[in-house]
């Protein structure tokens, strides 16, 4: 299938040229369209890469881990990881069990090993996505994204639910917004469902409504390599930038090459102590925009008391000096915790969509009871008395 670049209502058509001419300096070989091959929505000029692939990532990851067992291999889950150490001796410690390793890998999303400097170099955006039913075939297979800010991206996936006939889902994806840094998450997919129906007049009903964290990197690369630090036997892949399943095998083949101490020519793009000159603009906005979280310090809490918190809904509070983080069960009970992130300290926002409490500083995100999904803090929210 193949990938179409598309400018949005109004943007400046030299943006696009400009986009083109970079991606002819980089070697890859692309086309530029009148618009993106529609019936039914004018794009107008886009640029076209040929033979592009679209993976499921859940089949994909099944047969990398079949790929594994069957030389040998043993994978482990549901096990939270409380220490990593480097060096001559390095292991990993879980629930007071010891690993030895020669190597140590450290793949989760944001590195829980690193307490500053990677952290610095990326930021945790949240992104949202709709699943639409639409008419088998009324939209060809293909990749579309366009040049808007925050960009919004579409794909086209078959489904065969319940062993009924085929149909198509169209899923669309964008409202950008730095983690924990938004009080309208509820209107987001509202937003995203009035772009795609403006778009997409075949929409039938929308069926599936999710969101994720994406870590965006200063220059738009991952950090893939070595983790800047003490020891050269531990490595990290991180900052994916929205493009998890490309840097994932990229990752695969780069670290493997490291560790086996096969040359790659691709070490110093992803090394994770690059300095992207071109990219200082974007790091010290994104680092003031950090250093501004902590203002949430002496800010009051959410304009609510702990008894206008409805069954289902959470907020944070101010009790004292201190701000709470408050969850109230189906049942009606309050679950208090410490609405300081165990990473470096920032205050936990309210996150109604995914009914979590993220860190707007480093992307940390905790569930509804103050469980921790998201690093790179690898401790829950301490429990709140009261």
């Amino acid at each position: 299938m193949n990938g179409y670049l598309f400018l949005p209502p109004r943007a400046k058509l030299q943006t696009l040229e400009d986009e083109l001419a970079a991606i002819r300096r980089a070697g890859v070989p692309v086309e530029r369209l009148p618009r993106v091959p529609f019936d039914f929505f004018d794009t107008g000029p886009c640029i076209a890469y040929r033979n592009q692939a679209q993976f499921h990532p859940l089949k994909y990851l099944a047969g990398l881990a079949r790929a594994v067992t069957r030389q040998g291999g043993k994978i482990f889950s549901g096990t939270h990881v409380d220490r990593i150490q480097g060096g001559k001796d390095a292991h990993v410690s879980a629930r007071g069990r010891t690993v030895e390793a020669q190597a140590i890998v450290v793949a989760t999303n944001s590195p829980i090993n690193d307490r500053v400097v990677m952290h610095t170099k990326m930021a945790p955006y949240m992104t949202y996505v709709i699943g639409a039913r639409i008419p088998l075939g009324s939209v060809p297979k293909g990749l579309y994204w366009d040049m808007d800010d925050p960009y919004h991206y579409v794909r086209v996936h078959t489904v065969r639910p319940n062993g009924d006939g085929p149909r198509d889902v169209l899923i669309v994806g964008g409202e950008d917004h730095k983690s924990g840094q938004a009080d309208d998450t509820e209107r987001r997919h509202g937003r995203l469902e009035r772009w795609a129906r403006k778009r997409f007049p075949m929409i039938e009903g929308i069926e599936f409504r999710w969101a994720g964290q994406v870590m965006e990197s200063m220059d738009g690369l991952a950090f893939i390599g070595r983790n800047p630090g003490l020891h050269d036997n531990v490595y990290i892949a991180t900052g994916d930038t929205g493009m998890g399943m490309t840097h994932g095998t990229i990752a695969g083949i780069l670290i493997g090459d490291l560790i086996a101490g096969i040359p790659n020519r691709w070490q110093s793009l992803y090394d994770p102590s690059r300095k992207p000159v071109r990219a200082t603009g974007k790091f010290l906005k994104e680092n003031v925009n950090v250093a501004r979280q902590y203002l949430d310090w002496v800010a009051p809490g959410d304009e609510v008391s702990k008894d206008d918190i409805l069954p289902g809904e959470g907020a944070v509070i101010r009790d004292g000096v201190k701000k709470i983080a408050v969850y109230c069960d189906p049942h009606g009970t309050l679950l208090r915790f410490s609405a300081v992130c165990p990473h470096l300290g920032c205050i936990v926002q309210w996150n109604p969509t995914e009914r979590t409490f993220d860190c707007p500083c480093h992307g940390s995100r905790f569930d509804k009871r103050g469980e921790v999904i998201n690093g790179p803090a690898n401790k829950d929210l301490h429990t709140a008395k009261g």
